[in-house]
C-alpha cells in the first residue's frame, strides 16, 4: 500500500534530513529579473549594459561590428561560468582566436558563419555549435540581418590567443575557409556598433 506524502508547506521546504542548508545567493544591486525588450533593435535585456566585444585593446581589423551583453555571471549570482550574448551586425566578424577553454555557443536571431578548426557551419535560430578546447575559430555574419547567439563559458578561463592568417597556414589552403580566415584583410573597414 503506498502511504500519501505529506503536503509541501511553501514557508519551510522540504530537504532531506541531514542535507546541507540550501545554498543562498547574496543580494546584489541588480533586479533578479532583466526582462527582454524583443520591440528594440538590436536584441537587448533591460538593466545590462551593452559592452564591447573585447576588453582588450585590439586593431580593427581583428574584429568588426560586434557587442557583448554578459547575462549571467557578473551580477553576483554564486555561479562558475558566464552565459554572453553576442550580436554581429552585417558584415560583421569576431576575432580569429583559440584557448584552453572550451564554449557552448546557441544560435538566437539570424544566421551566422562558424569556423571550427578545418570545417565551416552555418549556425541559426537554436543551433548549437560546442567550440573545443585550442580549436580555431571565428564567427561572421555574412547576411542582411543581425547574428545574435549566446556564448556559455568558464567564469575563470585562460586568455584567447589571437591568430592572423599566416598563423594558420593549412587551413588558408582550403578554398571554403579562406574567406573567413582573411576577413579582415578582404573587409577592412569596421561595421558600426
Amino acid at each position: 500500500m503506498d502511504m500519501p506524502l505529506p503536503p509541501l508547506n511553501p514557508q519551510s521546504p522540504s530537504e532531506p534530513v541531514g542535507a546541507p542548508p540550501a545554498r543562498q545567493d547574496t543580494p546584489s544591486a541588480a533586479p533578479p529579473v532583466h526582462r527582454f525588450t524583443p520591440c528594440t533593435e538590436p536584441f537587448r535585456w533591460e538593466g545590462i549594459p551593452v559592452t564591447a566585444y573585447q576588453s582588450t585593446p585590439a586593431t580593427a581589423a581583428d574584429f568588426a561590428g560586434i557587442t557583448r551583453q554578459t547575462l549571467f555571471g557578473h551580477g553576483g549570482e554564486t555561479i562558475g561560468f558566464e552565459v554572453r550574448y553576442f550580436e554581429i551586425a552585417p558584415g560583421g566578424w569576431s576575432s580569429l582566436e583559440c584557448h584552453e577553454h572550451a564554449h557552448a555557443v546557441i544560435g538566437l536571431r539570424g544566421v551566422g558563419k562558424v569556423l571550427l578548426g578545418d570545417t565551416v557551419q552555418t549556425l541559426g535560430f537554436l543551433d548549437l555549435a560546442y567550440i573545443g578546447a585550442n580549436c580555431v575559430h571565428r564567427l561572421v555574419n555574412d547576411g542582411p540581418t543581425p547574428f545574435g547567439f549566446l556564448c556559455i563559458v568558464d567564469a575563470k578561463r585562460d586568455r584567447p590567443r589571437r591568430l592572423r592568417p599566416a598563423d594558420v597556414p593549412e587551413l588558408l589552403d582550403n578554398p571554403a575557409l579562406a574567406p573567413l580566415i582573411q576577413r579582415a584583410a578582404v573587409q577592412t573597414t569596421p561595421c558600426p556598433e
